[in-house]
């Protein structure tokens, strides 16, 4: 169990890093990369995933686990629409996306 434990961990943060990654590529140009949004949702699906094995082997941080999910959704959303709205992408939907990635490493490292 600990083996699969640590691949979906290591998926998870694939994921995140492709996401941000494809972001940083379409930063001058705003018009985003296909991918980043299937790279948000496989972080999100992986990460639920990695919730319910942790909830049925151990003792999760409940709190934590939501907020995580949370601000998954919110930044998956966001990259959603950037892709559906392209170039046109307001700054806030376009800045939104790499705070909330970073926000969701952030709170899996320190809390």
């Amino acid at each position: 169990m600990s083996f699969l434990l640590s691949l979906l961990v290591v998926l998870h943060l694939i994921c995140w890093a492709v996401a941000l990654g494809t972001w940083v590529a379409a930063a001058r140009t705003r018009q985003p990369n296909p991918g980043m949004p299937h790279a948000v949702a496989g972080a999100v699906v992986t990460g639920l995933v990695l919730a319910a094995l942790v909830s049925i082997v151990g003792d999760p941080n409940h709190m934590k686990l939501g907020v995580k999910l949370l601000i998954g959704v919110v930044a998956l959303v966001l990259a959603y629409i950037a892709k559906k709205k392209g170039p046109e992408t307001t700054s806030a939907v376009w800045f939104g996306i790499p705070t909330a990635i970073v926000l969701n490493v952030i709170i899996a490292v320190f809390v």
